[in-house]
């Protein structure tokens, strides 16, 4: 049975937007984190980490100085742990459907999301996130798993994409609520 909802597709073509999109929808107690560019006289300069109750920090950023590294930003793997973390531990108690925007190379950073990570997979509570394209081993292990249902964001499928992902949202939601 599908408990989990996987949005992959490459950098920019939307994945983070879609997913506001559907929450904005959707009629029950959410939580988790989403990311999203931080930008400096019009210029990508990093990205933030924030739950949704408000709490954000900057996840990475072209002068942080750190050993984790994408491209040109340093990662602060403190920002996933203390916002990301503790907001799937939240939403493991008190919300109906788990946000995680997203599973990608600079959470990955953090042994602890990993671990969470497999802990919120093997709940009851169902979970639409965003999961970069290239594969990592454990990116592999959750697009695999049988109670995940995977879905391929691209430019010209996304304006579909978004009644495709909400109607699959809300039967989930439909079937967790009949339990």
């Amino acid at each position: 049975m599908i408990n989990n909802i996987l949005i992959s597709g490459y950098p920019g073509v939307g994945k983070t937007t879609l997913i506001m999109k559907i929450i904005k929808k959707l009629n029950c107690k959410i939580n988790g984190f989403y990311t999203y560019e931080k930008k400096e006289s019009g210029k990508r300069t990093g990205f933030y980490i924030t739950d949704f109750s408000g709490n954000q920090m900057v996840m990475a950023d072209i002068n942080c100085n750190s050993l984790y590294r994408v491209g040109k930003y340093g990662v602060n793997v403190e920002a996933i742990e203390k916002i990301g973390i503790s907001a799937l531990e939240n939403a493991k108690v008190n919300a109906d459907l788990i946000i995680i925007d997203e599973i990608g190379k600079m959470e990955m950073f953090s042994s602890k999301f990993c671990e969470i990570l497999e802990t919120i997979f093997n709940s009851s509570k169902p979970v639409l996130a965003t999961i970069r394209i290239k594969d990592y081993p454990l990116t592999v292990k959750l697009k695999a798993r049988d109670d995940v249902k995977l879905f391929n964001l691209t430019i010209n499928n996304r304006n579909e994409m978004e009644k495709i992902l909400l109607k699959v949202t809300n039967d989930l939601l439909a079937q967790q609520f009949r339990k």
